[in-house]
């Protein structure tokens, strides 16, 4: 679709939700500079770091094709098994689930109140409350059931995977992902920032 004359440029934001009406608060068109791939990419060559970006990339896609036939089968998106899991693990309170789960309390609350609706989730009291209201979290025999189900599809899949790549490439494929995890997990991977204004 054709832009009005003078209209600014859609974000990469707005190109991926079309139907997101633009603001004019939400980004400063006058304060983007043009940036040059290559000045981010230091430590390797433009082809390779661009390769394993889009091996990574595949990655994630396939990862979030796993996680849709978990959902499908348990009918629980991927965020309510996390904080569902969280719960089962002991965590009781809705700042203690985010603190699990890495989730803002606000969107935890929200999961955390579709969950109760469908009886997954319970409210109990601290023992020491007296006559306060119940508002500590515990699993729900449905809800153990739900996480149950879902261990097992997942590890169903995770088989059906191993038996697809055979022992030796399945050996790798574990040893690459720790290591892809190891530096993730280890907070030493510095933000790309873009280039300044030239």
């Amino acid at each position: 679709m054709a832009r009005e004359p003078n209209a600014p440029a859609r974000t990469i934001v707005e190109q991926m939700n079309p139907t997101e009406p633009m603001r004019a608060s939400m980004v400063d068109h006058t304060a983007l500079t043009p940036v040059d791939v290559r000045d981010l990419l230091p430590h390797g060559g433009v082809k390779g770091i661009l390769g394993l970006a889009d091996d990574l990339d595949r990655m994630g896609r396939a990862g979030a094709g796993l996680s849709r036939r978990v959902e499908t089968v348990t009918g629980l998106r991927t965020g309510e098994l996390q904080v569902l899991a969280a719960i089962a693990a002991g965590a009781d309170h809705p700042r203690a689930v985010a603190a699990a789960t890495g989730e803002i309390v606000e969107a935890v609350e929200a999961t955390v109140d579709s969950l109760l609706q469908r009886g997954l989730v319970g409210r109990h009291a601290h023992v020491a409350s007296g006559d306060q209201a119940p508002a500590l979290l515990h699993p729900t025999a449905p809800g153990r059931a739900a996480l149950e189900q879902a261990e097992g599809v997942q590890l169903r899949l995770a088989d059906a995977l191993a038996a697809a790549l055979g022992a030796e490439r399945t050996s790798r494929l574990r040893e690459t992902l720790r290591a892809v995890a190891d530096v993730m997990e280890s907070g030493d991977l510095p933000t790309p920032t873009s280039s300044a204004a030239r």
